[in-house]
C-alpha cells in the first residue's frame, strides 16, 4: 500500500486536535500504513500547535492568519510522500471513514468522502441553496458532484500541485480542487461517507464564503470551460427567438415581432461567438505556457 501524508489544518482546536491525532494514528498503524501526520496550525494562539507536538504530529504554524486553503497548501508543499490525505481538526469526520476511501487510491487522481446525513444537509434553506449550487456546478463540470467541499480526501501531490496558481486560500480550496481535476478530465471517485457535529464553534462565515465560491466557480469557468458560461446566454436568445417568431406567425403576421426576433437570433449567433473565441484564446494561452 502507498505511504500516506496526512495534513490537518487547524485554527483555534486544541480542545480537539489531539484526539483527532490519536485517532488517525492508531488507524493507520492498525492498518499497517506507512505515513506521517502535518499539522498547520493557522495562527491560532490558543494552544493548538503544542496540543499537536504533544501527540506527535509534525506541525508548521503560519505567523498570521491565512486561511484554511493555505493552511492545506503549506502541508501539501511540506509532505513527503505522493498520496495526500487531507482531514479536519473538528472531529466531523470519523477517522475509520479513511477506510472507505484508501482501496480507491491507486487507481484515481482523487477520492472525496462524500458527506451524507442530517448534519450535512441541514436546514431547508441550505439545503435548496447547495442544491441550486450543484445543479450549475454540475452543468459547468458535466459531472455529477454529490460533494464538491468535503475535507475529507485523498489525491496525488503531483496532480493537485500543477495548479498551485490557481489555489483559494480559504474555505474554496477544495471546491476549486474538485472543478480544477474534473474539468481537467482527471479520476475522481465520489464515496459516501458519515459526517458528524463538528467539535467547537464553525470558523465558516456562510455569506462570505458562499460568495467566494461563486466567484471561484466563475473564474474557472472562464478559464477551463468558458464556452459554458456563454451558452446560457445563447440558449436564452435563441428561445427569445422563438418566441418572437411563434407570435409574429400566430398574431396575424404582426411586423412587431420581426426585429426583436432578428436580434434575439443574432444575439444567440453572438454570444456563441464569443464563447468559441474565448476557448480559442485560452487554448492558445495553455499551449503557450
Amino acid at each position: 500500500m502507498n505511504p500516506i501524508s496526512v495534513i490537518v489544518p487547524a485554527y483555534k482546536e486544541a480542545g480537539c486536535v489531539g484526539k483527532v491525532i490519536d485517532s488517525i494514528k492508531n488507524y493507520m498503524q492498525s492498518q499497517k500504513l506507512e505515513h506521517e501526520i502535518i499539522v498547520v496550525d493557522d495562527d491560532s494562539r490558543d494552544g493548538t500547535a503544542d496540543e499537536a507536538k504533544k501527540h506527535g504530529a509534525k506541525v508548521i504554524s503560519h505567523p498570521i492568519n491565512r486561511g484554511y486553503g493555505a493552511a492545506l497548501t503549506t502541508g501539501i508543499k511540506n509532505s513527503k510522500f505522493e498520496h495526500i490525505l487531507i482531514i479536519d481538526a473538528d472531529e466531523t469526520y470519523p477517522v475509520t471513514e479513511i477506510g472507505k476511501l484508501v482501496p480507491f487510491m491507486g487507481d484515481f487522481d482523487m477520492v472525496v468522502g462524500a458527506r451524507q446525513g442530517k448534519y450535512f444537509h441541514g436546514s431547508t434553506i441550505k439545503r435548496l441553496s447547495r442544491m441550486a449550487f450543484y445543479m450549475l456546478l454540475n452543468f459547468v463540470t458535466g459531472e455529477n458532484i454529490p460533494d464538491a467541499n468535503s475535507g475529507l480526501r485523498i489525491f496525488k501531490k503531483s496532480v493537485v500541485m500543477q495548479f498551485e496558481e490557481d489555489f483559494c486560500s480559504g474555505f474554496s480550496f477544495t471546491t476549486t480542487i474538485t472543478i480544477i481535476l474534473l474539468s481537467n478530465r482527471y479520476l475522481v471517485k465520489f464515496v459516501p461517507i458519515d459526517y458528524k457535529p463538528r467539535t467547537g464553534k464553525s470558523k465558516v462565515k456562510y455569506l462570505r464564503d458562499t460568495a467566494r465560491t461563486v466567484q471561484i466557480l466563475l473564474q474557472n469557468i472562464s478559464y477551463y470551460n468558458p464556452i459554458k458560461a456563454f451558452l446560457p446566454f445563447s440558449a436564452i436568445s435563441f428561445l427569445m427567438a422563438v418566441v418572437f417568431m411563434l407570435c409574429y406567425f400566430f398574431k396575424g403576421h404582426n411586423a412587431f415581432y420581426c426585429l426583436p426576433a432578428v436580434i434575439s437570433f443574432l444575439s444567440s449567433l453572438l454570444f456563441m461567438c464569443f464563447g468559441m473565441m474565448a476557448y480559442v484564446i485560452v487554448k492558445g494561452n495553455k499551449t503557450r505556457t
